[in-house]
């Protein structure tokens, strides 16, 4: 006798046509994640005249030597903190309450004029460079500085690099040397990267309330509530803080020639000498750390709850809350043993049904 006729054979089964298991289906590995380290660099230009006297070699090429230091202020993230107390409030006891917070940034600008508090800070720090040269300028000072932002341009904000190719009237103050000392660039720029964190603080502040007014409507509400039946608890409600720390280094000398910057090293060396002796031991790649840290704030808040030392129940309520919580644990661990007293029947073979 012949066994049974085989049956033909099947296609290939495709796992693609079906569902998404199998290789043809496995996309590209993903993009690892780097590790949390945001830094962000903002630059400022710094330019004066080197004085030269009538006898030194660079005199006779140039009539005057025109220099340029770009600093390199980096603000890398070292982490968050809790900022000032927006508001506080204490709850009693089962009690429910409704908070509103008013941003009062987005209630009085338009929708093409708001910005991130990041580009806030940007422009902030613009603006208080500006301010400042301008005082300085107005009080008879020698020297012009700018600053900018890494970008080149972002939320409709100028953050180019301002003064970058400064004109030769902007230019040809002189100063002394200490004037490009890195130590004093630094602690400059953390007073105005102070001065901006403060001022976005203020433009884009907050105000948590337990009341609203009826003619507005723009705020967000939320309900608390303390469901502790015994002790009272406190909300404490606070500005949400990004810390950087300042990093300051020079990252190029530019001499002027002909009306072009001109990195220091093509340049003449007569004219390197005479920067040289004027600068005295500054070098590019110098790097300064004055230990500062700048506070950004955040449009975040932190709402922070503590429970009262002091019970408000009498004893009596006290112990019967006690008890209850007892009891409860009791019953909880009567589960848990026979739980285990059934398991181990179940191990030892013992298939008889459990008794309710």
């Amino acid at each position: 006798m012949t066994g049974p006729t085989p049956l033909p054979a099947q296609p290939p089964y495709k796992i693609s046509d079906c569902d998404c298991g199998g290789d043809e289906c496995i996309g590209p590995d993903p993009v690892p994640w780097l590790p949390w380290k945001t830094c962000f660099k903002m630059y400022e230009f710094r330019t004066a005249v080197v004085p030269v006297a009538g006898n030194e070699p660079a005199a006779t090429n140039a009539k005057r030597i025109v220099i340029r230091i770009t600093y390199e202020h980096q603000l890398c993230l070292l982490g968050r903190k809790q900022g000032p107390i927006v508001h506080s409030l204490t709850l009693l006891p089962k009690e429910e309450l409704k908070l509103y917070e008013y941003d009062r940034y987005r209630l009085a600008t338009s929708v093409e004029a708001r910005f991130s508090w990041r580009t806030s800070f940007f422009a902030m720090t613009q603006k208080v460079t500006d301010a400042y040269n301008s005082a300085t300028s107005d009080s008879g000072g020698t020297v012009s500085s700018s600053a900018s932002s890494s970008k080149s341009s972002g939320g409709g904000f100028n953050l180019g690099f301002a003064g970058a190719d400064s004109s030769s009237a902007s230019a040809s103050k002189s100063a002394t040397s200490g004037y490009f000392d890195i130590a004093n660039v630094s602690t400059h720029f953390s007073h105005v990267a102070e001065t901006s964190s403060l001022a976005v603080e203020s433009e884009r502040s907050i105000v948590v309330s337990t009341y609203t007014e009826n003619e507005t409507v723009h705020s967000t509400a939320r309900t608390i509530r303390n469901d502790n039946p015994c002790r009272a608890v406190t909300y404490f409600i606070r500005r949400v803080f990004e810390v950087y720390q300042l990093t300051t280094r020079i990252v190029a000398i530019d001499v002027e020639i002909n009306g072009q910057w001109v990195s220091i090293f093509a340049a003449p060396q007569a004219i390197v000498d005479a920067v040289k002796k004027f600068l005295g031991p500054i070098i590019i790649g110098l790097a300064h750390d004055p230990k500062v840290e700048i506070s950004l704030p955040t449009d975040g808040l932190l709402y922070e709850a503590e429970l009262a030392h002091c019970c408000s129940c009498d004893c009596e309520a006290e112990a019967v809350a006690r008890l209850e919580i007892e009891k409860s644990q009791l019953e909880n661990l009567n589960l848990r043993l026979e739980a285990a007293r059934r398991q181990a029947r179940l191990d030892a073979g013992n298939l008889d049904p459990f008794q309710p």
